[in-house]
């Protein structure tokens, strides 16, 4: 692509979840988890409620210029089992995601874009078969685009299908597939579900949530102590969201691959009430523009993207 196409960004996130690092708090629950300490024989609703700021600083694209990004992400969930085999949840997070381009970027006489909003709602069902099998079925759907997009040209749809087996307790492994309908585009994909402990103190999970951003996710988890915990991991992240008619492709769709790289440091305040704070990398980025009609316009790649992020999250 010539220096003339420009370039984009978007950054948003797992999940849940979904850009950059803000991809990798975009941890939208999928259900809302009885906290710890909960009494056994309270039977819900459970809650969960976490804010994020996310900080992408810049990151040179191929081609020329540079951009950076800002994030708030907001999210809640509530879980409340029906049965003593069945939970049924439900999950909104929202995204506000703040880009600063370089002047080289400004192309054609318009920029890139400057904010993008996503919201995305997941109505999931969990459903534990018998002492070793539990299911989960998990449709949502959303909203991803810049600020005056149309609302009807930025949905997105789809559903995660995952089932896990219990070896014991601490060791569950699982398989999966997400399907998903995003602004002009039909992605598949399988993702491995995973919650194994290695040692007393060391465990291999997902730290996403598979959903519109992607598949899951592995970290390597270990606990220093009670209140404090490291882990470190990585997940391949996409998402796609409509331009507006001021930007660079007047009503096209903008998109953003990469794999996203991390290490974090957790404190719990109390077993209710946890700390994170996120560094990482955005390795192999790809910067994608296409048309209203979902026809590829312009890519660039771009460097490596240093991440640092907060989050704050409780459970009640």
């Amino acid at each position: 692509m010539t220096a003339e196409h420009g370039r984009f960004r978007f950054f948003t996130s797992i999940q849940s979840g979904l850009i950059g690092l803000t991809w990798i708090l975009m941890v939208v629950p999928v259900a809302a988890q009885p906290p710890s300490g909960a009494s056994s024989n309270r039977t819900g609703p459970f809650f969960s409620l976490s804010g994020s700021l996310v900080e992408q600083f810049d990151a040179n694209l191929d081609t020329q210029g540079s951009y950076s990004a800002s994030s708030l992400l907001l999210s809640a969930s509530v879980a409340q089992p029906i049965s003593r085999k069945t939970i049924l949840g439900l999950s909104l997070g929202y995204d506000l995601l703040d880009y600063e381009f370089s002047d080289d970027v400004l192309l054609e006489g318009a920029s890139p874009w400057d904010r993008v909003h996503g919201l995305n709602l997941a109505l999931p069902v969990i459903r534990r078969v018998n002492e070793k099998w539990t299911m989960l079925f998990s449709p949502s759907i959303g909203s991803f685009g810049a600020s005056g997009a149309a609302f009807s040209d930025t949905v997105t749809w789809g559903a995660v299908f995952a089932a896990t087996y219990a070896f014991r307790d601490d060791r569950k492994l699982g398989f999966g597939a997400g399907v998903f309908d995003r602004i002009g585009q039909t992605r598949g994909f399988p993702f491995i579900s995973i919650d194994w402990r290695l040692s007393e103190r060391l465990r291999l999970t997902n730290p996403l949530t598979a959903g519109p951003t992607g598949p899951a996710g592995l970290e390597l988890a270990y606990e220093i102590s009670p209140k404090w915990e490291f882990g470190a991991g990585g997940a391949y992240r996409t998402i796609r969201f409509r331009l507006d008619e001021r930007d660079l492709e007047p009503n096209g769709i903008g998109e953003q691959r990469g794999i996203v790289t991390f290490a974090r440091l957790l404190h719990a305040f109390s077993p209710k009430l946890n700390l994170v704070v996120y560094t990482g990398l955005v390795l192999d980025g790809e910067l994608r523009i296409e048309d209203e009609e979902a026809q590829q316009r312009r890519t660039v790649g771009h460097g490596t993207a240093p991440l640092l992020a907060i989050s704050l999250s409780g459970r009640f």
